[in-house]
């Protein structure tokens, strides 16, 4: 009896314990992510050679930049009055990255209808990313040579997750269809949605980036704001070094020159 009796001690002051511990909650997978500050992202923009400057601090967007010239020899043109392209800045830095996308189809000049709306995703009480300026609604692309628009080139129900672009009819179908699938693989967005998503969609892309600090494809960023954090430290320890240098001199009898 007394061995039962230890026996049903020993349970008894061990499952609170167990409890405990199956009650520990999960981790955050956001709390593993790296904290970039807003200069980070700026640098990156300067390594890409994109011509930023600041833009106006407006609600819920974190790294706010305007951009007013060709990004990668794309130039962005809106109907709506403006300055120029407002966007955070983490979605700059994914549209100089994905230039390249467009250029290779001889696209110079996109036309977007938004970047920056404080309003919620249709149908839903969901903040839409366009209030933080993480998104542009891309409806037409220009060149010398075509004027392509989703509305009327692109052509839906096209590809699959082994062939993407799958068999367009038309020029414009290809061009439209290719540039969908290198935005869409680039992990450079989070989002790329077409008039294949839904009838709101039906005459543009929406092309939507992850904030700054959530990002996980900065390899290349990350490595050139090391690049510039060298280079300001470098240029720091050579101020300090003349500073030694200079202090380290005989001090003359007859004072201190004037400066």
């Amino acid at each position: 009896m007394r061995l039962l009796a230890a026996l049903l001690t020993i349970v008894a002051t061990a499952t609170p314990a167990a409890a405990k511990a199956k009650a520990k909650p999960a981790a955050n997978p956001k709390a593993k992510l790296p904290k970039r500050s807003a200069q980070s992202c700026l640098d990156a923009l300067d390594a890409l050679k994109v011509p930023w400057k600041p833009g106006e601090a407006k609600v819920g967007v974190d790294i706010p930049v305007e951009i007013d010239a060709p990004i990668g020899g794309i130039t962005f043109k809106t109907w709506k009055k403006g300055k120029g392209l407002y966007v955070d800045c983490s979605l700059a830095y994914s549209l100089a990255r994905s230039a390249k996308f467009f250029a290779d189809e001889g696209v110079t000049t996109l036309f977007y209808s938004g970047t920056y709306e404080r309003r919620n995703v249709r149908g839903t009480d969901h903040p839409s990313k366009h209030s933080y300026a993480l998104a542009i609604d891309v409806h037409e692309f220009e060149s010398d040579a075509f004027h392509y628009t989703v509305a009327d080139d692109y052509e839906q129900g096209l590809g699959d997750e082994v062939d993407c672009i799958g068999s367009p009819l038309t020029a414009g179908g290809k061009t439209l269809r290719t540039i969908f699938c290198r935005l869409q693989r680039s992990e450079l967005y989070k989002h790329i949605l077409t008039p294949d998503y839904d009838a709101d969609h039906w005459n543009h892309f929406h092309i939507e980036a992850r904030p700054w600090s959530e990002r996980t494809d900065l390899g290349d960023a990350l490595s050139a704001q090391a690049a510039k954090t060298v280079q300001r430290g470098a240029t720091t320890a050579t101020g300090d070094s003349a500073a030694k240098a200079r202090s380290a001199k005989p001090r003359s009898t007859q004072g201190s020159p004037k400066r």
